[in-house]
Formats: structure tokens, sequence, C-alpha cells
């Protein structure tokens, strides 16, 4: 009989597979942007369907992990499974409020950063039921999606809070904000580095969660 643990695993692998297709689009999308910004649609279009997807389907993931840490005897309370669970589901919002142009199409990044925060809490409890290597990469990872999750924020704070605007700044209106300021440069330095440590390494943790969850077993 499968366990809960196993069905999480399955969700993991599927949400760590989304993930990587979903930034091999966002590459495709940057790589043509400057050609061609109409066929650049269709992969940033790809990318914020997989990542709804891929943020959908760590809910039963985060909800086991959440389950084998009570399991292990450490004090932890529901409001620590709320916040993961809310921050996915704001995630997932964000992104769908992109397609009818409401929201910027970078403010799910703040919502997947407060999920990073979770992330380091969680692989800190999971003492037991991960080795410590993929503790580590997991609080890694966590750490690039906070410094990724700070860009929208720190934009809005320091370069332009257009991008609060509701509906959402067109194309236009963005291109038009100076780009080479010193706060632009920080705030996408945050950006390159939190999706290089973070976002491109969430689906490869991911997966291997996934894996750990399909061996365990239920006592």
């Amino acid at each position: 009989m499968n366990s809960p643990y196993r069905t999480a695993g399955r969700a993991a692998i599927a949400s760590g597979i989304l993930g990587m297709i979903a930034y091999f689009s966002l590459i495709g999308f940057l790589l043509i942007r400057n050609q061609d910004s109409q066929n650049g649609t269709l992969p940033i279009r790809v990318h914020d369907s997989c990542v709804i997807f891929q943020f959908l389907f760590l809910i039963p993931v985060s909800i086991a992990l959440f389950k084998i840490i009570k399991e292990q005897n450490l004090k932890i309370t529901q409001a620590f499974l709320n916040v993961g669970i809310g921050a996915l589901c704001f995630t997932v919002l964000f992104l769908l409020l992109i397609f009818p142009k409401i929201l910027a199409d970078t403010l799910y990044m703040a919502p997947q950063g407060v999920f990073g925060a979770w992330v380091i809490v969680a692989c800190w409890r999971l003492k037991v039921f991960i080795p410590q290597w993929l503790r580590w990469f997991g609080i890694i990872v966590g750490s690039g999606l906070i410094l990724a999750g700070l860009f929208p924020i720190g934009y809005g704070i320091f370069v332009d809070n257009v991008i609060f605007h509701i509906p959402a700044p067109s194309d236009e209106v963005m291109d038009k904000i100076p780009a080479e300021t010193t706060a632009n440069i920080v705030v996408h330095l945050f950006l390159y580095i939190g999706s290089f440590i973070g976002v491109l390494t969430l689906p490869v943790w991911t997966i291997l969660i996934g894996v750990r969850l399909l061996r365990s077993k239920i006592e």
C-alpha cells in the first residue's frame, strides 16, 4: 500500500521536472527577447505556467516534511506549516495575476522568498530524515530564494515603485526607468545570485527530496 510519503515523493519529482522546464524556458526568453519581443512571449508564458504547477506540487511535499518533523518529536506548531503553504499559495496567485496583467511579472518572487525561509527552517529540523549534505544543500537553496525574493521589494523601494502598481505597468513604462543607477544594479545583483543558487537549484533539491520520500518507510 502506498504511503502518503510516496505520494509526496512523486509530487516532489514532478515539481522538480517542471521547475527545470520553467528555468530553461526563462533562459530561452532572455536569449530571444532582444531579437523579437513577440516570439519571446511564448517561452515566458511557458515559464509562468510551469512555475504555477511546480509550486502547487510542492504543497503535498511541504505537508509531508512537516509531518516528518513532528514524528521526530520536535516542537513545531501548525503555524509553521501554514506559513509554508501560504507562501506557496501566494506565489501561485501572484503568477496567475500576471496573465491578465494585474500584477508585475516579478512580484511572485516575494512570497517565493518566504518559502525559501521556510525551506531553511525545515532543513534545519530534518536532521534524521535527510543526510547532512542534503540539509545544507536545502539551506543554500532557501537562501537563494530569499535573495531573489528581495528583488521586487528592493526594486519597488529603491528604484521605482511602479512595480507595485495595479494594473501592472506596460513594457513601455518599464523601459523608461533608468537602468544604470546604483540601486538598480544592486537589486539586480541580488536577483542574479538568488536565481543561480536558489531558483536553478530548487528543482534539483526537490527531486532529491522526492527520491528520499519514495524510499522512506512509515513505522
